[in-house]
Order: structure tokens, then sequence, then C-alpha cells
């Protein structure tokens, strides 16, 4: 008689690693490239499948305006907590304080539950108008329980909030808000080369 195949466990823990390649060989053919390419500190949460933080298509909140056009990541986490007081996802869960270069690398642990098997997590593109990079509603889920690894390049996407054309243009808010979409036109349009990639793996240590 076969063994019964273990129970999913009810929480699983994991380990990000956000790896930055963004780099003048890989987006520089637009002049002006601009010095130090770097990311904003990651933000974000597992969640339930009916909250969604960011969405293609969706019109950016104020947290995500706040992160795409200037790197803080505080009104989106208290959009996040709010969430999360109500039951619909984690707490915010963010990386390292700070920026960090590209190429380079971040890392971080969360916490997934089976209430909360989704992950969004973003950090902006710097510098930019308004230009970021993410994922929205991962689903750490495979045949009914947790991904051992998950890997995704990460492509630009614009928010919507600032009309400004290149790395460094001068703030240009965009009124009524478009929706989010991802980035078509150089210089920092959809190419082999992404900005980042994106590894998410169960780990052993708590998160």
């Amino acid at each position: 008689m076969p063994e019964p195949e273990p129970e999913c466990p009810t929480s699983a823990t994991y380990a990000v690693t956000f790896r930055a390649v963004w780099n003048a060989s890989s987006h520089g053919n637009r002049p002006p490239f601009p010095s130090g390419p770097h990311f904003s500190r990651l933000a974000g949460a597992a969640h339930a499948p009916e909250v969604s933080f960011w969405s293609s298509g969706g019109i950016a909140t104020p947290g995500i305006e706040s992160m795409a056009e200037t790197g803080s990541v505080s009104s989106l986490c208290r959009e996040i907590d709010g969430k999360a007081e109500r039951g619909g996802s984690t707490g915010c869960i963010r990386g390292a304080e700070g920026s960090f270069p590209s190429p380079g690398s971040a890392r971080l642990r969360f916490e997934a539950t089976e209430e909360h098997p989704l992950l969004s997590l973003v950090s902006m593109i710097a510098p930019s108008p308004d230009w970021f990079v993410g994922v929205s509603g991962m689903d750490l889920m495979e045949d009914g329980c947790w991904a051992e690894r998950l890997e995704v390049d990460l492509v630009g996407y614009d928010a919507g909030t600032d009309s400004g054309a290149t790395f460094t243009a001068r703030d240009a808010d965009v009124t009524p808000h478009e929706p989010i979409g991802l980035i078509r036109e150089l210089p920092a349009a959809v190419r082999e080369v992404p900005f980042a990639t994106l590894l998410v793996a169960l780990s052993e240590e708590p998160g």
C-alpha cells in the first residue's frame, strides 16, 4: 500500500535574491545614460488572491507613485499594512534600507501563508521619471504546495504618473494618471537584457 503523500505546510519561508543587471551596455544606446544607475529599496508583501497592490493596466496608487518617482516605500508600506490589518496580506516586507547599484544585488526573506500565497514586490529604476520593476501577484504554489524555486526576468514598467521620456527628465506630472504599462520606447523599452532578475527560493531559515 503506497505511503500517503505528506501534507503541504500551512506556511513557507522564502529567500529572495534580486539581481540588478541594468548598465550602459544593456540600456545605453540612447543618450544621456545616467551616472550611478541603481534601484530603490525593495518593498512588497505576500497577499491573498483577491488583493492587488499594482497591476499592468491599473492606475498607480499613491504608494506606487511615490515608489516609482522617488524610491520612497513609506506610503506603499502604509497601504500594505492597511490591507494586513484587514487580513488581506502580510505586513510590508522590505529589503535593506537605502538604494543599491546596478549591476548589483539585494536580498530579503519573507513568510507566505496559505491565506497569503501570492507575492508582489517592486523597486524603482533610478534615476528615472516614474519607471520601476516588479512582480504583481506571483503565485508561490505549484501542484498544490509551495514552489521550491521561481525565477523571472524583470522588465521596465511606466507608472503613468510622469511623462518624462529619459532617465534624467525633469518632473512632468500626468493628470489624470495613465494606466501602468510596460515601457515600449527607448531608452527603457523591453529588450533581450532585462533590468534585473528575481529569484524566489524556499528557505529553511525563518523569515
